[in-house]
């Protein structure tokens, strides 16, 4: 079920996008507005910024490994990264 939910999450811009095309689209002179495409293009732009930045963030050191999470007296410690 929760595939199912993510697949539709995902499709959903998509399908968005095919209904206004199948229902603007063929008529002449409903292209999208400038100021939509430019939003998107900046909607676009943050979207690649900010994963370029969260990478880069959360890297680790040369030298360092991961270890990954688990769970010491009932309580859940997170991954992290720790000399060698």
């Amino acid at each position: 079920m929760a595939v199912f939910l993510e697949f539709s999450l995902f499709s959903l811009p998509f399908l968005a996008y095919l209904l206004w095309w199948r229902l603007m689209g063929r008529k002449p002179g409903h292209e999208p507005s400038q100021r939509i495409v430019m939003l998107a293009a900046i909607g676009v732009v943050c979207a690649v910024a900010g994963a370029a930045y969260y990478g880069l963030s959360r890297s680790f050191e040369r030298g360092e490994k991961y270890v990954p999470a688990r769970i010491e007296g009932g309580v859940i410690l997170r991954g992290e990264g720790v000399a060698r």
